[in-house]
Order: C-alpha cells, then structure tokens, then sequence
C-alpha cells in the first residue's frame, strides 16, 4: 500500500512538473528572421503557449496569419489554436519601443519531442531545459579557407593599375566565391542573384550565385569592365567591385543578414563583410565608407511642390555635402586610388541622376494634377548645365551601378529626343482592275447592312494602331471577310510589290549632335558615343542586312573608341550576320505575313538546371504555341497589361493552337494577393516558384526586369525571347502560320 502511495505521488508530481514546464528564451539552431524572437515557450497537457518577442521599427506594422504552425520533432505539425496580444490577419502596429510580444497558443504537445520549428522561421528550437546553444565558430572552416585559397591561385592574371588602363574593356569573366557563417539549407533559400548588364549595348545576363550545402557560394560573373555592383541573397544586397579575369572572395555572416531584416529602412547594404584577394583592399575602402541613403519619398513630394530650379539649389548643397563627408573618409582613412576614383564618381553620376528624375517624371505628374501651377514651371536649358561638371570621357564612370540609371535618364531627356521630319513625298497609288463593289456584283456575293455601314465608317476613320484596325475588322460578318480575301488575292496582291525594309539614315543623330553641343555645350565624349552604340539595336531592327551594315558604316565614323566599334560590330552582326545580304528571314516574313518583330530565330534552349526547370513546367503544354508572361504582383506594369488582356484571354480561351502561361516569384507576388488577383483576372496555368527557381529562369531568359514576355514553339523551342506583348493582336496571326 505504501509503495503504491509513493507511485501515485511520483506520478502526480510529474504531471504537475510538466504542467508548470517552462523554457525562458529557449536555445535554437537557426532563424531567417531578424523580427521574430521566442522569449518563451509554456508546455502542459492543456496547449503549448509560445511566446513571441518581436523586435522591430517604431511605427511599422506587422500581423500573423491564422495558418502558423509549429513542427515537432517527430514529423507531427500542429497548426496554431488562438492567439493573444493581437488578432489574426490584422494589422499590429509597433510601439515607439520597437518591441512587442505576442503569445500564439498551439495543441499540447507530447513530452517525449526534444526539439521543434516554428512556422519556417525559427528551427531546431529545444525544449529541454537549461539547454547550451552550441558556439557559432567566429572562425572559418579551415576546409573552407583551404577552398578559398585554392580559387584564388587559379587566377594568374593581376588587376588593373589603374582605372584609366587601356585593359580596363576586356570582354570576360570574373569569379566571385565565398562562405556564409551561419548558413543553414533550412532558411529556405538555395541561390543567390546578380543582376548583371552590359551598358554599352543594354544586354542583360543575370548570373545565379549557387550556394552549397556548408554556405559556400560561388558564381562565373560575364563582364566588359570593372564592375562595382551588388548581388542579391534573400533579398539583401551584397556590394562588390570586382574586374574582369580577377577572383574575389568574401565572408558574410548570417547573424548581420538577420539585422538587415530587422531595420530594413536605416540598413540597406551588409557591412560585416570579410573581403580576400587582390581586389580585397579596394573592396574594403569602398565599403567602409558611409553614404547616406537618399529619401525617395521626400523627392517624390518635391517634384509638385518645387520648381526644377529651386529642386536643383536644394539638391547642389546635399552634393556638396557628400563632398565634405568622402573628403573627411579620405582624410582619416588610408585608402585605395580606384576606391577614390569610384566613391567620388559615385556621388557625382547620384547627383546628376537625381537632377534628371526630377525633370524626367514632371509631364506625368502634370497629365495627373494639370491645374497645379508649379508642374507649368518650364525646365529651361541650362537646367542641364550640370552635365559639364562630369567628365563624360572618364571611362570609370562604366564601372559603377549608378552608370546604368545615369547614361539611360542622359540618352532620354527631352532636348536630346529630337527626331527628323519625316520625308513627304508623291507616290503613285495603284488603282486595280475592279473595285471591291464591283467585284461583289460580278460574283453575286451579299454582305449585310452592318457590312455596308462599317465599310462606309472606315473611309472617314482614323486608326490609332495596327490592334485596333484588327479590333474594327472583326466587326464584318465572315462572308465580307472571305470576299475581301478573295478580291485582294485576285485584283491586288499580283501587282504590288512587297515593301522594301526601312532604310536607317544619320539624320537623327546629326541633330543631336547639335543638342549636345548648342543645348549642353559639351564636346563629343566617351557617354554619348555610348548612347549611340546603346541605339543601335533598335534602329537597325525594321531593316535588312545591307542597309544595316551601310548604317553602321556611317556610325561608327563618329565613334572613336575601339571597344564600343567592336561591340557595335557584334549588335550588327548577331542580328544581320555579314556572311549574307540577303535578310531571308524578313523576305519569309513579308511574303508570309508576318511581322519581322513577332519573330526571332528558334533556340534550342541549353542543358542546365534552368532549363530542366522550364521544360518541367511547361510539359504539361506540349504541342502547343506558349506565350509566357514573366510577372509578379508587386510589378505595376505586369498587373496592368494582364487587366488589360484580359478580354483578349477569354476571347481565345481553349484555344487548341495557343495557351497563356503565368510564372511568378514567390516572394515577389505573396500569397493572399496572389491569389485574389488571379482569381479576380481568372488566370489560368499558372505557375508560383521558389525564387530559387525563378532565379535560375531569369538566368535563362536573360532579363533582369519584368514584365518579360517570351513565345515558345510546338517543340518547346524558343521563337521569341523578348515578346511585344502590346503587339499580341498584330502579330498571333503570322506566328500562328508561321509555327504552327
């Protein structure tokens, strides 16, 4: 009886111990949230109460979905119960503190688990008591550092001198490699990205950055020049200069990712940074320096409530400003002459950038407010005179981030968008045998009144596009549109010629010229032969080969760089090969209908990754026509044209020629309005990636922004890779006929 007494006691006192068990800010192994804290967590037979500290920026706002789970050790996932402090789904607001806590209330859990992970965020979070976290080694993996030094004496070749080198154009690679302490596979993210460009052409090759399983990463970088940019882990940005033919190596910490999450608006670039190599000093200069981030929002208001001059004064004292601050970094710092160079072009091509926005966005703001009498303000010319502060022949200027926004905002502002008349001359019409009227009487053919009645409308009718002509042609009933088939291939189509392609002249250009030198006062320069080469591309695509290549002859005697005439070669060439004149592709086109912009060459896509992703997706589609749209719900354009196709979509819905297909990022189209929006736009085969895979498409593709709109064949060939989508009406027609 005695013995039973004292097992009963046992007993009870256990389950009182169990009852009453709580862990104060339990060990982890390892969290992707630099908010999220567990401070405490309550275990008994009744819930399992986990509280969360959150830590985060005054007056911002987070909340918690009714879908938060915890994972236990033994595979069991308990989704949450109730919550306390706040309401589901709703916004809560933080203190001026910055700190708040909240207690989620989850099922009981058994109290044999040792461990679990809470809702993706935090894992391995222990639930034994007095637990030591294990110490993060400050320390790189001596395997690692060995791996490290191994890259780094694969490369030969020594960096640049200097910025102003006759090396600084080289068309090659450089390899950047690295470690992430701390990094765990269980933080969800597997790649990282680069958003890599060439701005003499506007080529763009995004590069993923591979991580390993251990936190090594490692990625080939294409480059023309030296390159002081960014790469982008889990939506982090990594600053690094880097040159062609160098390896550079770096060490980050996760720890340091987790505080940038926390005070995402004051802490925009990782500091913490550990750089190895020959380009190691002049990465640490560059990064040790301390620039302010510039406050778009208070820019924003500005351009309605200022005028450009008054924008240009205020802004000219923030220059000098950085001025004085790169001027103090420089005295008290011994540092590098490229990080010299790059920080003060660096502040520089951000002023001018800043002085263009201001302009360039004035006329859509005044379609938006037209009675607000500051946006009537006209920008005078000398407004620009801040373009002969710089030295546009300065070849420097290309290594930076900053160069992109800058020779873009220069090639498009308003003096220099000067365009030549178009040339008005006679020609004579040809008048067929027959008229259309009197072909339908000799064919005893009938069309309706309405066919009559739209046949006379279009004769005072002025069109806008080539869609909407389409949009008004599908008003005739099918009996007007197979007479009007038959009439043109009997009495038109045999005696006209098939238009000859565009031909390209200098004109535009000579007038520019005179902008830069009447309007900016400046020289000819290494910036503007730029923006010449930036155009080709575009001015040479509605031609043929010959008359591309005797365009190109006349361009490029304006150009006086070597590398930039070589890289105009090429853009001429991958679209006009000099193996032929005869532009086969464009007169297949013509005589088949179709518009030389709906097609490109077919590409068979490379083995890789990438590709093993794409063709799983779109195997489902197979014998098909695909036209993709690259998207995300956070992308103002891409929301918009899908609105806008609409229409289109259920016009042709079930299709058996064609299908729309949708691919998103996940992280940049959340769930819960990603999924309103689809269902709102009934949106069909549509697919929400990891980023980890969306990374390895844009790879693929080779586009940095969205929208991004590409066509694939029947084989899963690419015919299109950049698709004018606002075009789609114009242009289904001959594709269809063309690959279908």
């Amino acid at each position: 009886m005695k013995r039973a007494t004292i097992i009963i006691i046992l007993v009870l006192l256990n389950s009182i111990a169990f009852a009453q068990r709580i862990i104060e800010n339990p060990e982890f192994e390892v969290t992707n949230s630099g908010i999220t804290h567990i401070s405490k967590i309550e275990l008994s037979k009744e819930a399992t109460r986990i509280h969360i500290h959150n830590k985060f920026i005054p007056k911002w706002w987070m909340s918690f979905e009714k879908d938060i789970f915890i994972q236990l050790d033994n595979n069991v996932k308990l989704n949450v119960l109730d919550i306390e402090g706040a309401k589901f789904d709703e916004k809560i607001t933080m203190p001026e503190s910055g700190e708040k806590t909240i207690v989620l209330i989850f099922p009981p859990i058994n109290e044999g688990v040792k461990k679990i992970d809470y809702n993706n965020v935090v894992f391995g979070i222990s639930l034994v008591e007095g637990a030591k976290k294990s110490k993060k080694s400050s320390e790189i993996p001596g395997y690692v550092s060995k791996w490290i030094d191994n890259e780094l004496k694969k490369e030969a070749n020594k960096p640049l001198a200097n910025l102003s080198s006759k090396e600084f154009f080289n068309e090659s690679t450089g390899r950047l490699i690295g470690y992430i302490k701390g990094y765990d596979v269980r933080l969800g993210f597997k790649t990282g990205i680069m958003y890599t460009h060439n701005d003499i052409t506007r080529e763009d090759y995004p590069v993923v950055v591979e991580i390993h399983p251990d936190g090594r990463f490692e990625a080939n970088i294409p480059l023309t020049n030296p390159s002081y940019s960014y790469m982008v882990f889990k939506k982090s940005p990594v600053k690094f200069y880097l040159e062609p033919k160098q390896t550079l190596a770096m060490v980050l910490d996760w720890d340091e990712f987790l505080y940038v999450d926390r005070m995402r608006n004051t802490y925009n670039y990782l500091k913490n940074i550990t750089f190895i190599g020959p380009l190691a000093k002049t990465n640490e200069d560059l990064n040790k320096f301390d620039d302010k981030p510039f406050d778009y929002k208070i820019f924003s208001k500005k351009m309605k409530t200022i005028s450009p001059q008054a924008f240009k004064e205020e802004e000219t004292v923030e220059y000098k400003k950085n001025l004085k601050n790169l001027e103090i970094y420089l005295k008290n710092n011994s540092i590098s002459d490229k990080a010299k160079i790059l920080l003060k072009n660096k502040i520089d091509l951000e002023h001018a950038n800043h002085l263009f926005d201001f302009v360039s966005a004035r006329d859509y703001y005044a379609k938006e407010d037209p009675a607000n009498p500051i946006l009537k303000i006209p920008v005078e010319n000398d407004y620009f005179n801040f373009l002969q502060n710089l030295d546009l022949n300065d070849q420097s200027l290309l290594a930076l981030n900053e160069f992109s926004t800058f020779v873009n905002r220069f090639e498009f502002a308003k003096p220099i968008l000067v365009y030549p008349k178009p040339n008005e001359k006679n020609t004579s019409r040809f008048i067929p045998e027959k008229t259309f009227e009197q072909y339908l009487e000799l064919e005893k053919i009938e069309i309706t009144e309405n066919d009559k009645a739209l046949r006379e409308s279009n004769k005072n009718k002025a069109f806008k596009s080539a869609a909407e002509v389409m949009e008004f042609q599908k008003q005739f009933s099918e009996t007007y549109k197979n007479a009007s088939k038959a009439y043109s291939k009997k009495y038109v189509e045999p005696f006209i010629s098939i238009p000859k392609p565009e031909k390209v002249t200098m004109e535009k250009w000579q007038l520019r010229d005179s902008i830069v030198k009447n309007v900016f006062h400046l020289e000819k320069n290494l910036v503007y032969e730029v923006i010449k080469i930036r155009a080709l591309d575009f001015d040479i695509k509605r031609t043929n080969t010959e008359n591309a290549h005797a365009y190109w002859n006349e361009l490029k005697k304006d150009i006086t760089h070597p590398f930039l005439k070589k890289e105009g070669e090429r853009m001429v060439n991958k679209q006009f090969p000099i193996n032929t004149f005869q532009n086969n592709s464009l007169a297949d086109n013509l005589n088949s209908k179709v518009n030389i912009s709906a097609t490109t060459l077919q590409n068979k896509l490379p083995e890789g990754k990438a590709t093993d992703i794409f063709k799983n997706i779109i195997a489902t589609h197979k014998g098909k026509i695909l036209f993709i749209d690259f998207w995300a719900t956070t992308c103002g354009p891409c929301v918009a044209n899908i609105k806008q196709m609409k229409e289109k979509r259920k016009e042709h819905k079930d299709n058996k020629d064609f299908e729309f297909v949708f691919i998103t990022d996940e992280s940049l189209s959340p769930l819960e309005p990603y999924d309103k929006f689809v269902k709102e736009q009934e949106l069909e085969n549509i697919y929400r990636l990891a980023s980890d895979d969306y990374n390895y498409l844009r790879q693929l593709f080779k586009f940095n922004g969205i929208p991004r709109y590409v066509v694939i064949d029947k084989k899963g060939e690419v015919i299109n890779d950049n698709f004018p989508m606002h075009n789609f009406s114009y242009l289904l027609n001959g594709i269809l006929e063309k690959y279908n």
